[in-house]
């Protein structure tokens, strides 16, 4: 058993479950996540990596963090934390009863218990009932606990994150202006934990407008939808979600993400007379002078839809019915064809004519029923709290050791940042020296 909690609690099993935390959340920032990008994204990402689509594949690393492996290691990592926590605790505590005065600086000799208590009362020093026969008085007792404090917090950062990862839902939807989605329909991204099912929308939702607000710069502000969500019973409810502002519906969170723009709509023809009707939803301009990106895989073509496309084609209003749609086939990395259109008109693209129908807004939302977030908040609190307590104010001790005659020879101590605290302790040595003589 003792092996077993040495195992546990070493530095280098702790350090290292930390480490592949780290580690798996700055991969999900290099792979794409399905909640967090569209799945054209991801159907690109993984186009030009296809030499590490197996690994991807194999461990799940598009939804990450709810993975079964990813649950164990939480779990591996709140059990090495959690016992740390009780050996902080209990050392805390034998720390702050402790009378040994080894490591410390004798300060005085032959001090009247009265004179002792009346100078470390004048100094702050709190006197504590240690048990025994000596005396003992810290300035900061609360200080010896930051450690412990700190594995604390981590502790419930952890376990919230496991039950998070275990029990927690999301859906992403991509949505266009004046469409509906049905609740029987799938999500273009969905997440749930281990010892969830998958999340399901109470009836069907529709976007009704996007709107974007842009500052005098023409750069965007405010990004906003309005949505209609039904609950099944033909009774509707009107919403409107925000970028960094949380919208609520019968226990589920709804969040506006950063993925939104122009949806546009386009006829192919190729040379043999077929036609092929695609919408390519473009992420949003941040200026009239930068443009969106985005590519396409086409079921019908061999070659990559490379798009980008202006705000305004007359560069005048960032809300302009008049986008520009550069459109460029590629062949790997060549470009084979490209064309410029605007809505209502076409043009040759290689092959094929295409005519840009319209345009529509578009917007992802991400629909989440997870509970234990405060947990994690409070967690980091208490870290905080911790390190504060630990780095700002460290304990100092005062040690009597009583002599036979019943007088008091005493000593400093300060567990950590001794050398801060030279002009404290040599006005307490001062305070002493004058009882002496």
């Amino acid at each position: 058993m003792p092996d077993i909690r040495n195992f546990i609690t070493a530095r280098r099993l702790s350090l290292s479950l930390i480490l592949v935390l780290a580690g798996m959340m700055c991969v999900s920032t290099l792979i794409p996540q399905e909640m967090d990008s569209t799945p054209d994204r991801i159907d690109a990402w993984r186009r030009g990596h296809e030499q590490l689509r197996w690994l991807v594949d194999g461990l799940g690393l598009h939804r990450i963090y709810v993975q079964p492996w990813f649950a164990v290691t939480i779990l591996l990592a709140a059990t090495a934390l959690a016992v740390s926590s009780c050996d902080q605790l209990a050392a805390a505590r034998r720390r702050l009863y402790s009378t040994a005065s080894g490591g410390g600086e004798e300060l005085a000799a032959s001090i009247p218990e009265s004179a002792l208590r009346s100078i470390a009362r004048s100094h702050r020093y709190r006197s504590l009932h240690t048990g025994s026969r000596h005396l003992k008085f810290v300035r900061n007792p609360w200080g010896y606990f930051g450690n412990a404090l700190l594995h604390i917090g981590m502790v419930l950062v952890v376990c919230a994150s496991l039950y998070v990862a275990l029990t927690g839902r999301q859906g992403a939807l991509v949505l266009f202006e004046g469409e509906q989605h049905g609740n029987r329909q799938v999500w273009d991204g969905d997440e749930h934990g281990v010892m969830a099912s998958p999340l399901t929308l109470p009836g069907p939702i529709r976007l009704d407008r996007v709107r974007v607000r842009f500052d005098g710069k023409n750069q965007p502000t405010e990004v906003s939808s309005d949505i209609t969500i039904g609950d099944g019973s033909g009774k509707a409810e009107y919403l409107t979600a925000t970028i960094n502002r949380i919208s609520r519906y019968h226990g589920l969170r709804i969040y506006h993400a950063s993925q939104n723009g122009d949806a546009f709509v386009l006829e192919f023809t190729d040379a043999k007379g077929d036609t092929h009707y695609e919408k390519i939803a473009v992420q949003q301009p941040v200026s009239l002078t930068k443009a969106g990106y985005g590519d396409f895989y086409l079921k019908w073509s061999p070659h990559v839809l490379s798009a980008k496309y202006f705000a305004d084609a007359d560069n005048k209003s960032m809300s302009s019915a008049k986008p520009l749609l550069v459109m460029r086939l590629l062949d790997r990395e060549e470009e084979i064809a490209r064309v410029s259109l605007t809505p209502g008109n076409s043009g040759m693209l290689g092959d094929n004519r295409v005519r840009l129908l319209g345009v529509q807004k578009w917007a992802k939302l991400i629909f989440v029923d997870i509970t234990g977030m405060p947990v994690i908040f409070a967690g980091f609190a208490i870290i905080m709290l911790g390190g504060l307590i630990h780095y700002m104010t460290p304990p100092r001790e005062l040690i009597g050791i009583r002599q036979q005659d019943d007088h008091y020879r005493v000593y400093w101590k300060a567990p950590s940042f001794r050398d801060f605290f030279a002009e404290e302790r040599q006005e307490v040595a001062n305070a002493l020296q004058k009882e002496v003589a």
